[in-house]
């Protein structure tokens, strides 16, 4: 059969010929939007355009577009969003990096789930914090254990999180925990960072919703969002969104304060797909594709690895798998398979018998025949 590939000098990640990598959370190629990101820059950028689109951008990101995106937001996260409650990024990852330098200090401590997404601890460390853990289950942080540990003596500045369909679990965090979270966060004076790209991409006919809406006014919860994983990688566009103390506060960083607004012209670009609707027809269309993709990843578990663990995912872009033994071992010897073993998403547990695959890159019968060659390499 023939296997997507994504090659060529523009990729950060290579799929190459013949080999399945189930550890690639990227959009397909087809899934990229080309055509109306070439509309979108021929409506907005042509040439009797106002030339100070070009110039050093409004520090929080230029009102209209802030306007446009908050009311996405407020029909998708089905609360009210507002524009000085938003500021433009770079993406996650580079806000993930200013967070980190204006809430925090070189040695304090940031609250990791464990597991979480592989790369956010690299982030981290760069910023010269000390990471620690503390258990994700099927309802999100262990709130539970989360406390312990405060009441013991632990102080974070800050507390990280995916919320909705984690990274690498799937799990949500269950209202009653992102309640007390919040809470905790008041008590004991910590920031708490939701790692936000998945909340519109929920394919269960339910809505996860943004963990801002627990917030409610204390200045707690300061979620960043991305247009990564609804548009495409490539723009590096995001958003943060929380309290206007705490915009204002994040927008102080001095790299901001010397150089404006992260991305303005992409930002002035992506502005049209806000405004056309095309934006919200796309990730419609994303959530009915890797809604396809995601059953067809479980039946195929089910039917050819029975003994496997897993909890079929219902947004976002993957799965959580329990196989037992090694699973870094089980990649090493792997010819034709990719997969992120379990150990790499982890920051204290021992996670060697799990690993993540994503539905996000291959096509349905792709991801079927990758499980058949997990599941003949498991059998070895």
């Amino acid at each position: 059969m023939a296997i997507t590939v994504q090659t060529g000098a523009y990729v950060q990640t290579s799929a190459p010929p013949g080999v399945i990598n189930l550890g690639v959370g990227q959009p397909s190629p087809r899934l990229l939007p080309i055509a109306a990101i070439a509309e979108a820059a021929a409506a907005q950028l042509h040439a009797s355009a106002d030339p100070l689109i070009l110039q050093y951008g409004a520090l929080l990101g230029y009102e209209g577009f802030r306007a446009s995106l908050a009311a996405v937001l407020s029909v998708e996260y089905e609360q009210p969003v507002a524009a000085d409650e938003l500021m433009v990024t770079g993406g996650i990852s580079s806000a993930l990096t200013f967070v980190s330098e204006v809430f925090a200090r070189p040695g304090a401590t940031v609250v990791c789930e464990d597991p979480t997404y592989f790369l956010a601890a690299g982030v981290f460390r760069s910023a010269g914090l000390e990471l620690t853990g503390v258990p994700v289950d099927d309802q999100g942080l262990d709130v539970d254990a989360l406390e312990q540990r405060l009441q013991a003596g632990l102080r974070p500045a800050l507390v990280y999180c995916i919320p909705a369909f984690q990274n690498p679990t799937g799990a949500c965090l269950a209202p009653a925990r992102a309640r007390r979270l919040v809470a905790l966060a008041e008590t004991y004076d910590f920031v708490i960072v939701a790692d936000e790209p998945y909340v519109l991409l929920d394919y269960s006919n339910g809505s996860a919703g943004s963990l801002t809406q627990y917030d409610q006014g204390r200045a707690r919860v300061l979620s960043l969002g991305s247009f990564s994983k609804l548009l495409a990688p490539g723009l590096r566009l995001g958003w943060a969104h929380g309290a206007p103390s705490l915009i204002e506060r994040l927008a102080q960083h001095g790299a901001l304060r010397s150089g404006g607004c992260l991305n303005p012209v992409i930002a002035h670009i992506v502005h049209h797909t806000l405004d056309s609707g095309s934006l919200v027809a796309h990730v419609k269309s994303l959530r009915e594709v890797f809604g396809a993709r995601s059953r067809a990843l479980s039946e195929a578990l089910r039917e050819r690895i029975p003994s496997a663990r897993f909890v079929a995912p219902r947004g976002g872009y993957f799965c959580w798998i329990e196989l037992g033994g090694d699973t870094e071992a089980l990649l090493e010897r792997a010819t034709d398979l990719r997969f992120i073993p379990g150990n790499r998403c982890a920051v204290q547990r021992e996670l060697g018998g799990w690993l993540r695959a994503s539905v996000s890159f291959y096509e349905a019968n792709e991801l079927t025949e990758g499980v058949d060659r997990l599941a003949a390499l498991l059998a070895l």
